[in-house]
């Protein structure tokens, strides 16, 4: 199961959720809160789809003011987080962890991937 840790100065939170999907925003009904006036109610979302019998998770901004970032790059389509990217959300940074991504599945298998992805860019980076 993926899990996001959320890095600022001095200080570092894990968040785990079993859901198939995550919601990241300033309303208390988020599954990620964050309380910054950067940060839209609710400011993008993250969904979970099985491919291969593993879990492949997908980021997409939820029409915010200010837009969301992955390693430094402003998305515009749902995204593909990989092993260690960087959400920019706010003035908050998170950190995707997922380090068994793509252990199980065979390379053949990734052609198929852009027919499960909603018609978005497969992956950045």
């Amino acid at each position: 199961m993926a899990d996001y840790s959320r890095v600022w100065a001095t200080q570092t939170r894990r968040c785990s959720h079993p859901d198939r999907q995550w919601t990241i925003g300033r309303q208390k009904d988020c599954s990620i809160i964050l309380r910054d006036r950067y940060v839209s109610r609710v400011h993008a979302v993250i969904n979970s789809f099985l491919f291969a019998n593993q879990p492949l998770y997908f980021i997409a901004d939820y029409h915010s003011r200010n837009g969301t970032l992955i390693n430094g790059l402003l998305i515009r389509h749902s995204t593909l987080l990989h092993h260690e990217d960087v959400i920019g959300i706010g003035r908050a940074l998170l950190v995707f962890y997922y380090p068994e991504m793509f252990n199980e599945i065979d390379a053949s298998m990734l052609s198929q991937l852009n027919k499960v992805s909603t018609s978005s860019v497969p992956w950045v980076g």
